[in-house]
């Protein structure tokens, strides 16, 4: 990590259910096998990508779906937000369908999409996705959509 962790967990910082990243997504960080089912990997790969995690990304990845380690690392978008939608397994496959927001080259964008997991036995792994960019155009007026509950020209963008 480039600096201290975060106190709250990148997965759902806005959230009722906002937990601490030490009690939510460091210790699957730490040991990817403690990520039970699909949704929790994914959640530790949305928290990985805001935190430029770029080992565990790649450790979390089916060896014959992961690009190479310099597209992961450097300058991404900044992460805003994440919302599952649904998710699900059935004995060694799993699914994930999200929402995540962010900002990049001066815009916000989200990212909607159906991931595929694989569990290769010892673990969970990303495979794929269907995914759906993007762009939205809030007003100055609207709520943030970084979830924070934060009119725009108050938030993300003040």
């Amino acid at each position: 990590m480039s600096s201290l962790p975060p106190k709250i967990c990148p997965c759902q910082p806005n959230s009722a259910k906002a937990r601490r990243y030490v009690d939510c997504c460091q210790p699957i960080h730490a040991d990817i096998t403690l990520a039970e089912r699909p949704e929790q990997l994914m959640r530790a790969r949305y928290s990985a990508f805001c935190l430029s995690l770029s080992d565990f990304l790649i450790d979390s990845w089916d060896p014959a779906h992961c690009p190479a380690r310099a597209d992961l690392e450097g300058a991404g978008p900044q992460w805003l937000a994440l919302e599952i939608l649904d998710s699900g397994q059935d004995a060694d496959t799993g699914m994930v369908r999200f929402h995540a927001t962010f900002f990049e080259q001066g815009k916000f964008q989200q990212l909607q999409e159906l991931s595929r997991f694989h569990h290769d036995g010892h673990h969970w792994r990303y495979v794929d996705g269907d995914a759906e960019w993007q762009t939205l155009t809030p007003g100055r007026n609207s709520l943030c959509p970084c979830g924070s509950g934060k009119k725009i020209k108050r938030c993300c963008t003040a």
